[in-house]
């Protein structure tokens, strides 16, 4: 099993604290004061302590949708995973449109490497809303994990169409389009990611992205430049060490071994570049070494 990706998590969370305290969605008193309590504890970010609330709530109405909802969204942040599973799977049992269970139970088989079923349950909300932007996004998603790039594509396509703020659906677009050797068409969805995006370490991600785009483009100023903004706005260090990398890489190509020096060794800082920025430091400094 993989571990649990970042993305499809954000996407989760998103939609759970976006529900209301709103008793009104049961009939009972009773489970509405416990599901609020609930929503509560989760937005103070204490699973442990929302999960009792929420089966207090579905114990005082079973058929209490949201209740089941957010009860899963909490197993899931608990990793209890296969409790997870039933839950969103109780949630459209007893609601058989409510589309963020689907797309949740969808993001959790993609983090179980269960694709077709993730299929599956996107593919499901598409059956009777064929304007999710969301479902679509995990369609394309799952094609884009099964190594799939081209059956991906249309999906995020739909995906990007229908919300062209959606940071996370035109990355993985670059990426797809990147893999299908789309390299145009790849630096202008990760520039559009880069656009859409809210979140600073997203956006030095995405600049590092579209700086390796550039850099296969052979267009070093703009490669220079994207790799300059991932540094500045990426928290990851692996992300750091790539750019560091990358700029090695552009002023190589340009002939200024001395800065492609600078930056290799400041790739080699992260263990995860050092072989490769090592290796292009020796490069550098003894090329007879190398001669054919």
């Amino acid at each position: 099993m993989k571990k649990f990706l970042a993305l499809p998590l954000i996407l989760l969370m998103l939609m759970a604290v976006g529900f209301s305290q709103d008793s009104q969605k049961s009939k009972s008193p009773e489970a509405g004061n416990a599901y609020n309590k609930g929503l509560d504890m989760v937005r103070k970010g204490d699973y442990k302590m929302a999960l009792p609330f929420f089966q207090e709530a579905i114990k005082y109405d079973p058929q209490f949708v949201q209740a089941h909802y957010m009860l899963g969204i909490t197993l899931r942040r608990l990793e209890k995973i296969d409790e997870a599973v039933a839950a969103f799977r109780k949630t459209i049992e007893v609601d058989k449109q409510f589309e963020q269970a689907y797309v949740a139970l969808g993001s959790l088989q993609i983090d179980q490497e269960q694709y077709e079923n993730a299929l599956n349950s996107f593919n499901a909300v598409l059956s009777f809303n064929d304007k999710s932007g969301k479902a679509y996004f995990g369609v394309g998603n799952a094609y884009q994990e099964m190594k799939d790039y081209k059956s991906a594509i249309s999906p995020l396509q739909k995906a990007v169409a229908i919300d062209k703020e959606y940071d996370l659906a035109w990355n993985v677009l670059g990426i797809c389009y990147e893999k299908e050797n789309r390299l145009e068409e790849s630096a202008g969805a990760f520039q559009s990611a880069i656009n859409s995006t809210k979140k600073g370490s997203n956006k030095g991600t995405y600049y590092y992205r579209v700086g390796n785009i550039y850099l296969k483009l052979n267009k070093f100023n703009e490669a220079e430049s994207a790799y300059l903004n991932s540094l500045k706005f990426s928290k990851s260090q692996n992300v750091v060490g790539g750019a560091n990398f990358g700029l090695g890489e552009v002023y190589k190509k340009l002939g200024q071994t001395q800065k492609a020096i600078e930056y290799f060794k400041k790739a080699a800082r992260d263990r995860n570049w050092k072989g490769p920025a090592d290796y292009e430091i020796d490069v550098l400094l003894n090329p007879d070494k190398y001669a054919n």
